[in-house]
């Protein structure tokens, strides 16, 4: 579909269009292949749309009286699940996006929302261009900020008994926030791309949109590295947890060997049976060894107690 939003959105065919009107438009690639050169594309552009390398791809390529980008959606509260995807081609006055993959209808309903928003405020391709991604990355602050109290809450819940979970969790979050940084970075440099404004194609005055959107991804790629450093303190909180438990369990052993060190000391002295020893033949040398055994085991436990070592 293609719509005439001069001061009110109107649907026309592409042999209706006129130079002196501003145009956006919504297809699926099978529209684009039969239309693509009356909208004067190159058929390169095409090409690109279907090509599986590219299509997975975060790209915006200037041409010579266009833009043609490519992006990849990825929802920030699940980046693992199936991306949205399409390509956009912005000429002076017509701002044309081509759905690939859109299974919830999240795109064209951005794509709805955000022209009929310019439409109140006064059209502008450039502004069009700014809300329609503006509106795409609109629930990203609030997805970020569920990161923000799942990564607390894994620290809070951190047992030992758990310690499994958390590190699978805290590596699948690793992978997350790393992909969501790539992904703003992507942004970011598309959008200094568009601030380029090659061949003119955007009204001087409005590059400053440009200029907001990529602020606004900067902080977006800001608060990913923290939420990136919050989870490296919550590993390292874990891993602090994790080493006093194991010196406890250490110290432990270490007490027990302690104290029965003497005894084996004893056991290995008398078991040699040397025919001289004084004590074998005296009817009350075992009954010594046992008190000897039970005082120097009560004495040392005595004093560990008295120094806290359990």
């Amino acid at each position: 579909m293609l719509y005439q939003i001069d001061k009110q959105k109107v649907e026309v065919s592409i042999k209706e269009m006129e130079k002196e009107h501003n145009y956006i438009g919504l297809m699926n690639l099978e529209e684009l292949k039969e239309n693509y050169h009356l909208l004067n594309i190159s058929k390169r552009s095409v090409d690109r749309c279907e090509d599986i390398v590219s299509v997975n791809q975060n790209t915006i390529v200037p041409h010579s009286h266009y833009y043609f980008g490519l992006l990849n959606l990825i929802n920030a509260r699940d980046v693992f699940v199936k991306k949205d995807s399409f390509a956009f081609f912005i000429f002076k006055k017509v701002f044309l996006i081509v759905i690939l993959d859109d299974e919830d209808s999240h795109i064209q309903d951005v794509f709805n929302t955000s022209s009929d928003y310019v439409l109140e405020k006064g059209a502008s391709m450039t502004r069009l261009v700014y809300y329609f991604f503006s509106e795409l990355m609109s629930r990203d602050y609030q997805y970020l900020e569920e990161l923000q109290d799942e990564i607390e809450e894994l620290e809070e819940h951190d047992v030992q008994e758990k310690s499994l979970k958390f590190t699978n969790r805290f590596r699948q979050l690793s992978k997350e926030l790393l992909l969501l940084r790539n992904y703003y970075e992507n942004l970011i440099s598309m959008s200094e791309e568009l601030q380029m404004n090659h061949h003119n194609i955007f009204e001087q005055d409005d590059i400053r949109y440009f200029e907001i959107f990529t602020k606004r991804m900067e902080r977006l790629s800001d608060s990913v590295q923290v939420l990136k450093e919050l989870l490296n303190q919550a590993n390292e909180a874990h891993q602090s947890r994790l080493d006093y438990q194991l010196n406890k369990t250490m110290q432990f052993f270490t007490v027990i060997t302690t104290i029965f060190m003497p005894l084996t000391l004893i056991t290995g002295w008398y078991g040699m049976n040397f025919k001289n020893m004084p004590e074998i033949n005296n009817i009350y040398s075992y009954y010594i060894v046992i008190v000897v055994s039970l005082m120097i085991v009560i004495g040392l436990i005595v004093w560990f107690k008295k120094k806290k070592f359990f």
